[in-house]
């Protein structure tokens, strides 16, 4: 496969951004612990694992709401500005989560009360300002969401975008694997602040880039032309991408919730080492495995395509099918060897990323691009991870057991939440995703066909 030069500077520079996407999003995960020993001290125990779900909500919910917006936006002004633009406003918002846990530390031994600036203090170093810092992350990432595959797509012909979107969203698994590495060593609140000088570095290049044309690597291309709201529904009709929402929708409500909680689960509720521990080593299972996945992924699914034109959603359904048992068991198998059945999970939940992303570009007309992936953005997160980190942090609440812990040579009775219970209760969600995606494959090649026919 011949790269030409912008190309590949595109890809190289978007790669980067959405790295630091990642590590970004799961620093929050490795440092739960800290921010509920400086945020929620004085909160009731019965509730605080659904206020710290709650955070992964709180930047969901703005990526969700604002990614059609900026789906819009990208017609009218150019796509690589516009990342550019989010790029260092999330920087910038990452660096003020970390400072309400800096303020609040500073809190804990001042004076100074009822005073304007004791009111701004409390208030920076609280919960609620962490929470509105998390969706001003969002916001920031929503400008890059739906727009970044489809620069690629205008650089990159259909029959390479299966591999190269897995090259794209290899930063996944490695981003996030940084994140949670990352996020236990440098730990809450100073590993907020280290996101912030790449962030802004990243945004200022995207100003740099060359605007590639709309639609230039379809061999009917057409010259851009203004959308409306309404051509939306020549997507909703589009039974490929209808299924291939469904199985990301269900993806990412079991893995969006397990891995907001899994270095807690390890390290808290399993006891086995610590938080830091835990993000470390699931930070090197994840970076080898789902990069690994993530081109396997990608290149079986463009080879196989050859033979099957389902291929994209056989990939990816198979995968999410065989995972499913391999998940399940890691809640019941002792550590170390549930590590190794951790890595195998892992493996199969990555083989979708590319695939999934490109059957999304396939299936699209190329001026509904920034569209589609800003619907399926909104749908995907609005049902998927902005609400199941916290329904499993209610669940576990709702189902506590009492166990004995040893402190200081004593024995203690402590009243804990029960992570089993909410892992077991979202992890159906998995067998469903890889359902959909199976469902999904007689239409591929169909839909794909009629992308390339419409003229709008």
């Amino acid at each position: 496969m011949l790269i030409n030069p912008k190309a590949k500077a595109a890809l190289t520079l978007l790669l980067a951004i959405n790295l630091f996407n990642y590590i970004d999003r799961y620093i929050l995960s490795a440092t739960i612990a800290g921010i509920e020993s400086d945020l929620l001290r004085n909160h009731s125990p019965d509730n605080k694992k659904a206020l710290l779900g709650i955070l992964a909500t709180c930047f969901m919910a703005s990526f969700m709401i604002f990614a059609p917006i900026f789906g819009i936006f990208c017609t009218k002004i150019k796509r690589w500005h516009l990342i550019g633009y989010g790029v260092i406003f999330w920087s910038l918002a990452s660096g003020l989560s970390g400072l309400s846990g800096t303020v609040a530390k500073l809190n804990e031994g001042s004076t100074i009360s009822g005073l304007p600036v004791g009111i701004i203090m409390a208030f920076v170093g609280s919960y609620a300002f962490l929470a509105l810092t998390r969706c001003m992350v969002g916001v920031g990432e929503a400008a890059y969401g739906p727009i970044a595959p489809t620069i690629l797509s205008d650089l990159y012909p259909e029959k390479n975008r299966g591999m190269i979107m897995s090259i794209f969203y290899g930063a996944i698994p490695v981003g996030s694997a940084l994140g949670y590495a990352f996020g236990g060593i440098a730990g809450w609140p100073n590993a907020f602040y280290w996101v912030i000088p790449p962030g802004i570095l990243l945004g200022v290049l995207c100003f740099l880039m060359p605007e590639p044309e709309i639609g230039a690597q379809e061999s009917s291309h057409l010259p851009p032309k203004k959308i409306q709201i309404k051509d939306a529904l020549i997507l909703l009709k589009t039974p490929s991408i209808i299924f291939n929402i469904l199985g990301m929708t269900a993806n990412t409500f079991a893995i969006g919730g397990i891995a907001y909680w899994f270095p807690y689960y390890v390290s808290i509720f399993r006891q086995n080492g610590t938080e830091q521990e835990a993000g470390i080593i699931m930070g090197l299972l994840i970076v080898i495995s789902g990069l690994l996945a993530t081109l396997c992924g990608g290149f079986a699914a463009d080879y196989f395509s050859r033979y099957h034109k389902g291929a994209y959603f056989l990939v990816s359904g198979i995968g999410m099918i065989v995972g499913f048992p391999v998940f399940l068991a890691v809640l019941y198998v002792p550590f170390p060897f549930a590590w190794v059945l951790i890595f195998i999970a892992c493996f199969c939940t990555f083989l979708n990323t590319g695939p999934t992303n490109a059957i999304l570009l396939n299936v699209s007309p190329p001026l509904l691009r920034p569209m589609a992936f800003a619907i399926t953005i909104f749908v995907i997160h609005a049902l998927g991870d902005a609400i199941s980190p916290w329904i499993i942090g209610g669940i576990a609440d709702s189902f506590p057991f009492e166990r004995t812990i040893t402190v200081d040579g004593q024995d203690l009775v402590e009243k804990v939440g029960n992570l089993n219970a909410g892992f077991v209760a979202v992890s159906v969600m998995y067998f469903l995703a890889g359902v959909f995606w199976l469902l999904g494959a007689k239409h591929l090649e169909t839909d794909t066909l009629k992308a390339h026919s419409i003229n709008l």
